[in-house]
């Protein structure tokens, strides 16, 4: 018995190891866009995969592909939802979701390229520092 729990225990080491390897990654942030939540320069622990097991949210903060670049924004509109801007209403597709900078001023984001497929997110900020 003892031999059997020392073994699980080695594989569930392995497996938990290579799953911290493989799903997060080290990144940082270049901008102002995110101010104040995220700094320039800022390191930032992105979860590739796991984060898809859950359902995304309002708020969440995502790393998404836009044109052949990595952007980090907070989701403002999910699939479904009608989004008012300052020209018009729209409401989002079942694939898309609406994201914003936190720093208005300096973002580009969906204001400007519209709303973004599901499939282009990248990943969840698991931590910031």
């Amino acid at each position: 018995m003892r031999k059997f729990f020392n073994q699980s225990l080695k594989f569930l080491s392995f497996f938990l190891i290579f799953f911290v390897i493989f799903n997060f990654r080290v990144s940082f942030i270049s901008g102002n866009s995110m101010l104040p939540t995220l700094k320039n320069n800022s390191m930032i622990i992105v979860d590739q995969y796991l984060y898809k097991l859950f359902t995304i949210k309002k708020e969440d903060i995502l790393i998404f592909r836009v044109e052949n670049e990595e952007v980090i924004k907070r989701i403002h509109g999910l699939p479904g939802e009608t989004i008012e801007t300052k020209e018009r209403q729209l409401t989002l597709k079942k694939d898309e979701i609406y994201v914003l900078g936190d720093n208005p001023k300096e973002s580009i984001d969906s204001r400007m390229y519209g709303p973004l497929k599901i499939n282009n997110i990248v990943g969840k900020i698991f931590l910031s520092f």
